[in-house]
């Protein structure tokens, strides 16, 4: 009856370790999805700072062209433009290859955490295991 008792916990302490297994995975995949959203957030927010800034950059080019009285050449205020507008281009392509590389890392660590939790449960069960057939080794299977 002991060894039925041994194998009836062992069985037992398999499923509610899948269980908490699933649980901490969810927690997992909630934490991640929680991340990329913060980290899309601010890529957001980046953006339309850098939109701001480049409105600003190019009224204040508009302005100095005006009062230095190339405003009405119009291929000089245009190059300036320009120029500004590839900057903010150049910055925001930077900017995208930061947020992907910092989701890739986001989707990497949880995929990582959850692999080392399926590792920690099932050597948990391995231990579970070896113990409980060590103590049937040393006793009777009538018990």
């Amino acid at each position: 009856m002991g060894a039925a008792t041994s194998l009836a916990t062992l069985g037992l302490s398999a499923v509610l370790g899948q269980q908490k297994k699933s649980r901490a995975n969810d927690l997992i995949e909630v934490d991640r999805i929680r991340s990329a959203q913060e980290l899309k957030l601010q890529q957001d927010i980046d953006r339309r700072k850098r939109e701001q800034q480049l409105a600003r950059a190019l009224a204040s080019a508009r302005a100095r062209a005006g009062s230095a009285g190339i405003g009405s050449y119009r291929s000089a205020a245009d190059a300036i433009a320009a120029g500004l507008q590839r900057q903010a281009r150049t910055e925001q392509a930077e900017a995208d290859a930061r947020a992907r590389l910092a989701l890739d890392g986001n989707d990497t660590r949880a995929a990582l955490r959850q692999r080392n939790n399926l590792l920690d449960q099932q050597g948990s069960i391995l231990g579970q295991g070896v113990r409980t057939l060590g103590g049937l080794a040393g006793g009777s299977l009538l018990d």
